[in-house]
């Protein structure tokens, strides 16, 4: 019983980070490029709202797919330590394609008087640095997955 429940557990986290990496995205990039603050148009071009969405979705669906398989394989197993590991680093690449996709610069048009950009790029900057420690702890893990890879096993055996 233990195979389906980690396939169904795989699925629904799936389709929390599809929603969570793509479609909130979407949403907010589509709002963004038609708001308006005080009359005032914010700057976002076609080829800019398509290079940003093709990004999002791309990484989008390999972190979607990494979550599958994180979170469909045993607990403490070699497979989920490596997912696991990937999963992170995907993140780390679709943190980093919101900075050189143009997301980051928001560019507010103030007819007459010039333009407003606001930079983003710092937060990016932090969460990279919170991903670097993420990917410490899951190098950590899937080491001790793979010492300890006789002990957890004979674990398993015995709740069974």
């Amino acid at each position: 019983m233990g195979a389906p429940k980690n396939m169904i557990k795989g699925f629904i986290f799936m389709g929390i980070y599809t929603v969570i990496t793509i479609v909130v995205p979407l949403l907010t990039f589509g709002y963004i490029r038609q708001l308006s603050i005080e009359g005032y148009a914010i700057q976002l071009t076609q080829q800019g709202y398509e290079i940003i969405s093709f990004w999002i979705v791309a990484f989008g669906l390999l972190i979607s797919g990494c979550a599958f398989f994180t979170y469909s394989s045993p607990k403490q197993s070699i497979r989920k330590g490596v997912f696991a590991l990937i999963q992170v680093l995907i993140n780390c690449l679709y943190m980093w394609s919101y900075k050189f996709s143009g997301a980051t610069d928001i560019q507010i048009d103030i007819s007459g008087f010039g333009f407003v950009v606001l930079l983003v790029q710092d937060l990016v900057l932090v969460y990279m640095g919170v991903y670097f420690l993420t990917i410490a702890i899951k190098i950590y893990d899937l080491v001790d997955f793979t010492v300890n890879r006789k002990t957890i096993r004979e674990a398993r055996w015995e709740d069974k």
